[in-house]
């Protein structure tokens, strides 16, 4: 595996980094080549001292980095992932590159998504329709707007929109959705806000189609006459839907308000009472751009709603609201991101609310709020606020977000994730790589192309869009920022990303023994929350805050300070009492769970020191870690996973010399709970080292089949001692002992290791003997059986005599002792070397829709072997080897004729096989060679 860049690219820029100033600038993640694992041994791993922490800027923080990869990459990985060198923390402070006065900032305003509710259709334009609603356009995600409004059940105030039923009717210009939403369907019982198949079938044929038809007589005959044909048509071979448009011209879009309600009243539809339609203008801030002056905006937004062709409905009825933006840049192109504790002053200054109003929903705890780590930074990050009520200003906001545009470049909506992720199946999966690489790519030439702005957004009701954000205080929000070098902000990024690459790497080239020990699938667990966290908000639900208690530092809940805590939690002791006690007072309601509620509040101390750290003052040593971090505890509920360095680290790693796998420090930590482990790599613990299987559904099975579809063939484990039948150690041939692991933990795992590497410590020749008779173990256990359950197996052998095959099994070709029905062919010695050469390959890889062989165990201890082999220069070992497996091999009777993909093939071909014991070949079966010299007999 090739796991290095163009070298002349990282030689070219290398020369252009000798002469860089690393008092004001750090190298560039160009310099960092993607090394193969192989060409340098880990060193040494150091233990620290809690009591020497020492702070870094950003840009310090980089260019040590730098310095420690020149040297040796474990180091520099444990430095990155875990801010120990040698024996001392560092710590990351990036308030040390707070702007100073003499910065020059530009700001820039602008409009951006539009969302209206009104009962008539406010657009000039023509509707491209959807006579069948597609299910991912309608409205589920909370927009943070709120509406009220009676139907059969009762008054219903503020209810949030996407809680109310709803479905997309179409589309109009490039980024616009229309949408209706029925209240009548609400009764406040409901879970989703989707509409079932029925009440769908019946919108479109007893409201919408009909209404069309009122407008346009003609063209509606175009229309699919009811919605089970639509269905029927836009299904395809494969399952797949491609649902049609049709167009309504804008002479019509006025009326068709009127005409779906007519139509749905005529019909006796009573839910047509109160519909209404939710206009959205989506994602199109850079067209609207303006300075930051009420007349500014009034022209901007004038020229917004007429390119969008609203109509004047919009300002003059209905339920409108507008996100306000405010980009601010650096006029030295300069990476800028908002510090955390001036989320306060922002919300304060932008919405003009009290000092107590702004402490809380600026506070932790807040339902009102959620915080948003920029590249794992404690005292950098952006936020997400529903201010209420009381708390909403003069503007009347319904929503503000503050955050960096630096995600666009890895922005990728897909499922719930809204950046590119990762995830541990694409590890298990060997796909990991080529992520790790892609992403390295965009951080490393976004260093030198891109750099960020911070952007401020507020959802107001659209009367105040040319008041909000226009005469904006430009002290306030110069000190609420923190300039970056494009070049240190995005090394960050890339050599935190280089780092768990290469502990990845060499996960897949250590002993295979430690793969799946606790403290190394923890550190392989870690990696798609750290990696995904480089560039998106670190994921804190369920089974992320499991797996943050297991990889992360922790501490006592009374000790915790919340600015260092991931997620909302209390920090008082969970007594009987205090579970039950809420540490903040609410008297409005909080948002639903797409705003998270934590259990408890503390209020930190939200005045600025100018170009002071959150956590440390300027002097490079701050105040230790509490004795007690590191502490085991029988009750762990006590403890909580945080982040005492300004930036998020791993707790330590053993990685480096003498180290057969990268692994986490501290063997005796629990593992994640069994639905964490799913989460993460979507199967079970107990299957980590088979391949991927199928799940099958659990039926009855007919009494003489044998399961042969099964994660992992069992051990060959006979009652008696079996011979040795090789003698390769008489001739001088020899296994190495597998290298020693020096770590601490050895000990702890000794056993695991041992049960894991199974005939390791025998002799060459026993090894060879236990590979051999596991190969016609797994042979036989994976004898196939016909397509249904309840019909009988081809293999006529008991589950008890298959577990006790022996050579002589296969040098029988009395073909009825083992199958009931077969095909079989006479192969040649060319034949049977392929064969030989797929079962026992010098370069043993599974292919990726290969059967059968990844679940046999005999294969992969083989191919642990050969590894083995291979890494101690033993290569004329494993010569040697397959040289007396193949005298053996070619000693049978017949084989199962193997193909690169299945062990056992049963596909019919009677052009080159006979069958056995019928002469029905359209009839599946296992296909079987025959020796050269034989002639099989039934």
């Amino acid at each position: 595996m090739d796991d290095s860049f163009n070298s002349d690219d990282f030689e070219s820029l290398f020369d252009a980094l000798s002469d860089y100033d690393h008092g004001s600038r750090s190298p560039s993640p160009q310099d960092v080549p993607m090394g193969d694992p192989a060409d340098e041994p880990m060193l040494e791993e150091d233990s620290f001292d809690e009591e020497a922490v020492v702070s870094l800027s950003l840009a310090e923080f980089v260019s040590m980095a730098q310095d420690i990869r020149a040297s040796n990459m474990a180091d520099f990985s444990r430095f990155l992932l875990t801010g120990i060198s040698g024996k001392t923390q560092y710590q990351v402070d990036p308030i040390k590159d707070t702007l100073q006065d003499n910065h020059q900032i530009h700001a820039l305003r602008d409009f951006d998504s539009v969302l209206g509710l009104h009962e008539d259709v406010c657009v000039d334009s023509f509707l491209t329709m959807c006579p069948v609603s597609k299910h991912s356009d309608t409205l589920s995600r909370n927009i943070h707007i709120k509406y009220s409004f009676s139907n059969a059940s009762g008054d219903h105030v503020n209810i949030p929109v996407h809680t109310i039923p709803n479905l997309c009717i179409g589309k109009w210009g490039t980024h616009n959705l229309l949408r209706v939403l029925i209240p009548a369907l609400y009764d406040g019982q409901r879970k989703t806000p989707f509409l079932n198949q029925d009440r769908l079938r019946t919108f479109y044929e007893k409201g919408l189609r009909p209404a069309v038809e009122s407008l346009v007589t003609i063209s509606a005959s175009e229309w699919p006459p009811s919605y089970s044909a639509e269905m029927t048509r836009a299904r395809g071979k494969n399952g797949k839907l491609a649902f049609q448009t049709k167009t309504l011209a804008a002479l019509y879009v006025p009326l068709l308000g009127d005409r779906i309600r007519d139509a749905l009243s005529e019909n006796g539809i009573p839910w047509a009472e109160g519909l209404v339609f939710l206009h959205q203008i989506r994602g199109v801030k850079s067209s609207s751009g303006h300075t930051a002056t009420r007349e500014a905006a009034l022209t901007s937004l004038d020229e917004f709603l007429k390119e969008h062709r609203m109509t004047e409905q919009c300002r003059d009825g209905g339920h409108w609201w507008i996100d306000v933006g405010l980009e601010i840049a650096s006029e030295d192109a300069q990476c800028l991101a908002w510090r955390t504790d001036s989320h306060f002053h922002v919300v304060k200054h932008i919405l003009q609310i009290s000092p107590s109003h702004a402490e809380r929903i600026t506070s932790l705890g807040s339902s009102k709020y959620i915080r948003d780590l920029t590249s794992h930074l404690t005292s950098v990050s952006g936020c997400r606020i529903s201010p209420g009520a009381r708390a909403q200003g003069p503007h009347q906001a319904a929503y503000l977000q503050m955050y960096t545009t630096d995600k666009a470049l890895t922005y990728r909506p897909e499922g719930s994730h809204f950046g590119k992720y990762l995830t541990g199946q694409d590890i298990l999966k060997n796909k990991a790589d080529d992520f790790c690489r892609g992403l390295y790519d965009i951080y490393r030439e976004a260093s030198t192309k891109n750099y960020s702005l911070a952007r401020v957004e507020v959802r107001v009701p659209i009367s105040e869009a040319v008041d909000v954000l226009t005469g904006v205080d430009i002290p306030t929000i110069r000190n609420a920022l923190v300039m970056v070098d494009p070049i240190v902000w995005w090394s960050l990024r890339a050599y935190r990303l280089l780092a768990f690459k290469y502990v990845l790497e060499q996960q897949t080239h250590g002993d295979a023994a430690w793969r799946a020990t606790d403290p190394a699938l923890l550190l392989t667990a870690a990696a798609p929350w750290f990696i995904n966290g480089l560039h998106s908000t670190p994921d804190n639900g369920p089974a992320s805050r499991d797996l943050m208690g297991k990889i992360l530092p922790l501490i006592n809940r009374t000790d915790a300070d919340a600015e260092t805590l991931l997620y909302p939690t209390s920090t008082r002791i969970r007594t009987a009492t205090a579970q039950n006690h809420t540490l903040f007072e609410e008297e409005e309601e909080g948002d639903d769970d797409d705003e998270l509620a934590g259990e408890g509040q503390v209020i930190a101390d939200h005045e600025p020191e100018d170009n002071m750290s959150v956590v440390s003052d300027l002097s490079d040593t701050a105040r230790p870690v509490p004795e007690h971090r590191h502490e085991r505890r029988t009750d762990r509920q006590e403890m909580l996973p945080y982040v005492p360095y300004g930036i998020v680290f791993l707790r330590p790693i053993r990685i480096g010399k003498g180290v057969n796998m990268p692994r986490f420090h501290d063997s005796t930590v629990a593992m994640i709970a069994w639905k964490t482990f799913k989460y993460i790599f979507g199967i079970q613990r107990d299957n980590v080292d088979s391949e991927f299987f199928k799940a099958k559904l659990v039926v009855k099975y007919h009494p003489t089949r044998v399961a042969n579809r099964v994660r992992q063939t069992p051990i060959h484990a006979p009652d008696h001692p079996v011979p040795t039948i090789f003698n390769l150690s008489e001739r001088g041939y020899a296994l190495e002992p597998p290298v020693a692991d020096t770590g601490s933990d050895v000990d702890d795992l000794r056993d695991e290791i041992q049960d894991r590497r199974g005939d390791e410590g025998q002799s060459i020749d026993a090894q060879l003997t236990s590979l051999w008779n596991q190969f016609l173990l797994d042979l036989t256990l994976k004898a196939p059986n016909r397509k249904y359950s309840t019909e009988l197996s081809y293999c006529v052998l008991t589950r008890e005599e298959r577990l006790n095959v022996t050579e002589a099994t296969y040098q029988n070709v009395h073909l009825s002792d083992y199958f009931d029905d077969c095909q079989y062919r006479i192969g040649t010695k060319d034949l049977w070397q392929s064969a030989f050469d797929k079962f026992w390959p010098l370069n043993p890889i599974i292919v990726a829709g290969t059967q059968n062989l990844p679940s046999m165990r005999y294969f992969r201890s083989w191919a642990i072997l050969v590894d083995r082999l291979r890494e101690a220069d033993q290569d004329n070992t494993i010569v040697e080897m397959r040289k007396v497996l193949r005298a053996r091999f070619l000693g049978l009777g017949w084989i199962p004729h193997v193909t690169s993909v299945h062990v056992w093939w049963t596909k019919r071909d009677k052009r080159l096989y006979k069958k056995f014991p019928s002469t029905d070949y359209e009839k599946p079966a296992p296909r079987v060679l025959i020796r050269w010299d034989r002639e099989p007999t039934f």
